[in-house]
């Protein structure tokens, strides 16, 4: 066997190449006149590097898998261009999707939504899917929320959201401000903690960042798989962010804004940037309550 093709053989598996025919198959040839215009590319692992530059460590701090981009020429019309990316597991697609929540107004796509200016995200069961065009007027518009209703129906899976969104206040934070993510990189792309992983984030854990309407603090929720891991990060977190109120577990920092933490059985509740000390204690007390 020549030496390339033996590459070709170890580099494509035959469960590449079905994952790879299953991806092709939530997409249409044509919509609207926009027709396929280059074959398909598929990206695995670090090799969305090629694709994206610094975009890429978002994706593969989410649990990553496989990249589908396809484009969609028209005459005289703008290009579409499609990326569907295989993230693996439900949570991973909706936590890559709330990475870019927030942007624009909801729409009944996947089992979760946005569309604003040519960009249309959203995600379903393990998949985390962008739709753009560059320019865009109302025939643009319809095209690309028509494919999304397309790929959307191709993809049958569902998948349920993170429990843990079950104990944060409704009504209480900014919908479009909620981060889902289980690594330290996501947390800091939000709210910039320190490089070092002080809260002990890891593919375990669940975490979820919000905004607070009264007083604009952030509200960071982490759950851990057993309370001595949840123990051993409030403690390092204490030492190490607020050392002047370990044993308080409540500061005011340098901006004049108050930050705390307390931790309930394999739970760390975190404030940030609370507007006086009291609302940051009655907001750690009131996640606190409604925990298991």
């Amino acid at each position: 066997m020549p030496v390339i093709l033996l590459f070709l053989t170890f580099a494509m598996t035959p469960s590449d190449t079905l994952t790879q025919t299953a991806m092709q198959e939530l997409l249409p040839t044509s919509l609207r006149g926009w027709d396929v215009s280059e074959p398909t590319r598929f990206y695995s692992g670090r090799e969305i590097f090629r694709y994206m530059d610094g975009a890429g460590e978002v994706y593969l701090a989410y649990g990553f898998r496989r990249l589908l981009v396809q484009r969609y020429a028209r005459p005289n019309h703008e290009e579409i261009l499609v990326e569907i990316f295989d993230m693996g597991l439900a949570r991973s697609a909706f936590g890559a999707f709330t990475n870019m929540g927030g942007r624009g107004p909801v729409v009944d796509i996947g089992q979760g939504g946005e569309f604003k200016t040519g960009l249309l995200s959203f995600w379903k069961g393990r998949y985390f899917v962008c739709v753009m065009i560059d320019r865009e007027d109302d025939e643009a518009a319809h095209a690309v929320l028509e494919l999304g209703k397309w790929i959307s129906a191709k993809i049958k899976e569902q998948g349920s959201k993170p429990d843990i969104l079950r104990f944060l206040p409704d009504g209480s934070y900014a919908s479009s401000s909620l981060r889902y993510f289980f690594r330290n990189e996501i947390l800091n792309i939000h709210y910039y903690v320190a490089d070092a992983n002080l809260l002990h984030l890891h593919e375990q854990t669940d975490a979820v960042l919000v905004r607070m309407i009264s007083d604009k603090s952030y509200l960071l929720l982490v759950q851990y798989p057993t309370s001595e891991q949840a123990d051993s990060a409030c403690i390092d977190f204490s030492r190490h962010y607020m050392p002047e109120g370990r044993e308080k577990r409540i500061i005011q920092t340098e901006n004049k804004k108050w930050t705390g933490c307390v931790r309930h059985k394999n739970f760390l509740v975190v404030v940030f940037d609370g507007g006086s000390q009291a609302q940051a204690q009655n907001l750690l007390e009131d996640i606190r309550r409604r925990l298991p």
